[in-house]
């Protein structure tokens, strides 16, 4: 009776574990694609923030969440600060006087 009583649990416990274990599949990984490119394909970068936003607590911090990140930084720093003859790409904390 004892040796049945065994058998069973050990059966469930191992139907158990088997489908908690299955219940949850790691994502297919994707390429990494470094800041250049994200740099270079503005809707892309935008749409990956925007995934990388809706769910910050799993993709977030993907190699890729990261470099688009980086990359829109880099173009709004670009963009907003000096020029490639100054070769500065923040303001000035003086003012200067000519």
């Amino acid at each position: 009776m004892k040796d049945k009583a065994f058998i069973v649990s050990a059966v469930a416990g191992a139907l158990l574990i088997g489908i908690i274990g299955g219940c949850e599949r790691p994502p297919t990984p994707e390429e990494v694609r470094p800041a250049d490119w994200w740099e270079a394909n503005a809707a892309e970068r935008a749409a990956k923030l925007e995934e990388c936003k809706s769910n910050p607590k799993i993709i977030d911090a993907t190699p890729n969440c990261i470099n688009a990140s980086r990359a829109e930084n880099n173009v709004k720093a670009a963009a907003k600060w000096g020029t490639d003859k100054e070769g500065v790409r923040t303001a000035p904390a003086i003012p200067v006087v000519p």
